[in-house]
């Protein structure tokens, strides 16, 4: 279990060299090259070469895209790195932190200053427990009956991350919201 505290700009520097190191140890683990890995996320071979090198921090949905493409979660390749680096969300704005790595349980993550603009859909085998600690959210949930709600500060809900989902800031509120993943 890694529980994740503190914050500064030479800890978030070391914790991006370890992830990058994380992600280039995996990728090798499995057998792939620098350019299949970027085939495979459709991310560019040098911004994989720069996170890689700790130079660049990927966003969440890089993150995911590299986790994905890796056969993991992105949890646990933050999980790898103590601290754990911030992670922008879409659009460079806000970010996610992980606060709690468990590979046998649950991951815990939390996004503060989470954008007004939707991001892409994710999608994942974990179930995910979404809690608003402060602001107003919107929730989509896609697939076969898709739906929106809207959750305020101590409102939380569950669904299956099988569930294409994607949430957004309402208002004008500082916005922060805790994402608990659990199962396979």
């Amino acid at each position: 279990m890694v529980i994740v505290t503190g914050d500064g700009h030479q800890a978030q520097r070391q914790a991006d060299t370890r992830l990058g190191g994380a992600i280039r140890a995996l990728r090798r683990e499995r057998g792939l090259t620098l350019v299949e890995l970027a085939a495979a996320t459709g991310l560019s071979q040098p911004f994989l070469s720069q996170v890689e090198l700790g130079r660049s921090r990927p966003s969440m949905r890089s993150l995911f895209r590299i986790a994905t493409a890796l056969d993991t979660t992105q949890q646990a390749l933050l999980g790898l790195t103590t601290p754990a680096p911030t992670v922008p969300l879409a659009g460079g704005a806000g970010g996610g932190r992980l606060l709690l790595h468990d590979p046998g349980g649950a991951d815990v993550t939390e996004f503060a200053d989470v954008p007004h603009e939707f991001a892409e859909f994710y999608a994942h085998p974990r179930h995910e427990l979404l809690y608003v600690a402060q602001g107003t959210i919107e929730l989509e949930l896609g697939g076969d009956r898709p739906r929106r709600s809207r959750l305020g500060p101590r409102e939380s809900t569950g669904y299956s991350g099988l569930v294409p989902h994607r949430f957004r800031r309402i208002g004008e509120d500082p916005c922060v919201i805790v994402m608990v993943h659990s199962g396979a």
